[in-house]
């Protein structure tokens, strides 16, 4: 659940205005680009590009091919055995990942994941669907097979035709260039170079930025836009929608860093992964452009279409939960009236989505001296003015019920990287690398990092680490996972 920090009784203060996050001023941070954007929030510019139509004139090439193929094998005259055979094939293309978005078209590398669904299609139309009933085993096996290698050609033609049309319509659009190359060597000249012969990758570079800013002549090939400090300027003014960063190029402890900058600017990221990196599994992911191993990074949660379904089940569980724990809340409240007096709820400004503040609510706990302690104290475990109601609060997470009221008002999620106040969202900010991207998403009442045990008095490093992790690798079922384990380490508490 929540982390530990003093709450106070300060008074609403107006949401909406952005805190500011600067940019790790220390070590090995001082040529990184700040991190926290407002932009962050939004799904990212070329999430969606491409994935729409295209993948849905697939699966209708897909689908139109086993049916043709069905009828021509005189293994299925009624609609229904068509439409079987059709879904059957297009979820084992969907399962084989050939509807996915992709740089490099081929019916050759589409083949082999096609097979195996063409021949269980095949199978299942020839025994489903045969007239009568008492066809011989082997009449069956023989149109089966018939079925899927028909299938087979049509599919591929289809998909063949589709793929030309793409490339031409990639190498003859007026689109301006929007690729931009991160690489400080030889190689990232040569992918620059790959890229602007290639057209029909749709990948058209506007120049490279170099780690250091500048490079020696023999290595130059293409503009040098400038370096780290300046990326975040040059994908606004160039407008950049694509990135390619070259692994082997870049310093190891900036590539993560960069790459999540690029997407939360919503540019989609391709990234060359180093030789290491391909031996540990990166290889089985990637497509090759021209010959370059190349994997698409996971864009922000926002951009897919289960992230929607967040916000719905936010409200719903929220006004649940409140339905059903509202005689509990109301005994905490008098607990906390007859213990510590007037002053039932603690409200504090913390940090939300994009460097917004809201007024976060908690069952108050003690009373802090005055607003700047409230503000600038990390941590109140072991204070001597906390009577027993509060620290039984604090330990059962309690204190955190009136939460649901946020995640109702849309300032915070159920689950999500845990709010911080402002004080520390800058301090924070200042010393550790990645800690401002955690605002990419909705604050939560509980988070990843928290039912890892990274509450209170833990490693800020680790949190940042622990929620970014969360971010990068979303899903829906994920947060159910959270809120059940969640559940069980509340029910788990134990007495000091």
């Amino acid at each position: 659940m929540g982390a530990q920090g003093l709450s106070a009784s300060t008074g609403p203060h107006p949401s909406g205005q952005a805190v500011p996050l600067t940019a790790p001023p220390q070590d090995v941070q001082t040529d990184v680009p700040a991190l926290a954007v407002p932009e962050a929030s939004r799904p990212p510019r070329g999430a969606h590009r491409g994935r729409g139509a295209f993948p849905l004139v697939l699966a209708l090439v897909d689908g139109a091919s086993m049916a043709a193929a069905a009828l021509a094998a005189g293994a299925g005259r009624p609609a229904a055995a068509l439409g079987a055979a059709a879904l059957t094939v297009a979820a084992g293309a969907a399962s084989g990942g050939l509807y996915r978005r992709r740089r490099v078209l081929s019916v050759l590398d589409d083949a082999g994941a096609m097979l195996i669904p063409a021949l269980v299609a095949g199978m299942l139309v020839a025994f489903a669907f045969l007239d009568g009933p008492w066809t011989p085993l082997a009449d069956s096996c023989a149109i089966g097979f018939w079925v899927a290698v028909l299938y087979f050609i049509t599919a591929l033609t289809g998909r063949s035709l589709c793929y030309v049309a793409v490339r031409a319509w990639r190498r003859r659009r007026n689109a301006p260039p929007s690729a931009l190359v991160i690489g400080g060597g030889s190689f990232t000249g040569h992918v620059l170079d790959m890229l602007r012969r290639h057209t029909e990758l749709g990948l058209k570079p506007v120049g490279r930025i170099h780690p250091s800013g500048s490079v020696p002549p023999r290595e130059a090939s293409g503009p040098i836009l400038g370096g780290l400090p300046e990326l975040r300027r040059v994908i606004r003014t160039r407008g950049v929608t694509d990135v390619v960063i070259v692994g082997e190029e870049v310093p190891r402890r900036h590539v993560e860093v960069v790459a999540r900058l690029c997407g939360a600017l919503g540019c989609e990221v391709l990234l060359v992964p180093t030789a290491v990196e391909l031996l540990s599994g990166a290889g089985e992911r990637a497509e090759h452009l021209c010959g370059i191993p190349c994997v698409t990074l996971a864009h922000g949660p926002q951009g897919r279409p289960t992230w929607y379904a967040k916000r719905a089940f936010d409200v719903v569980a929220a006004a649940l939960a409140l339905a059903v724990v509202w005689p509990l809340m109301v005994a905490c409240a008098i607990a906390v009236r007859i213990e510590g007096g007037p002053g039932v709820l603690f409200r504090q400004r913390r940090v939300g989505m994009g460097g917004r503040t809201f007024v976060l609510l908690k069952f108050r706990t003690l009373k802090p001296a005055d607003e700047e302690e409230a503000d600038t104290r990390w941590s109140v475990d072991g204070d001597e003015r906390m009577g027993p109601v509060g620290c039984f609060l604090r330990r059962t997470s309690l204190d955190e019920l009136p939460q649901l009221w946020n995640v109702l008002r849309g300032d915070m999620s159920l689950v999500g990287p845990r709010p911080e106040r402002p004080h520390f969202v800058e301090r924070f900010s200042n010393e550790y690398s990645g800690y401002a991207m955690r605002h990419r998403v909705p604050v939560g009442i509980t988070g990843w990092s928290q039912v890892h045990g990274l509450r209170g008095d833990t490693s800020i490093a680790l949190r940042a680490r622990f929620d970014n992790h969360y971010i990068d690798n979303w899903s829906f079922w994920g947060d159910l996972k959270i809120l059940l384990l969640t559940i069980q380490a509340v029910f788990m508490v134990k007495a000091p």
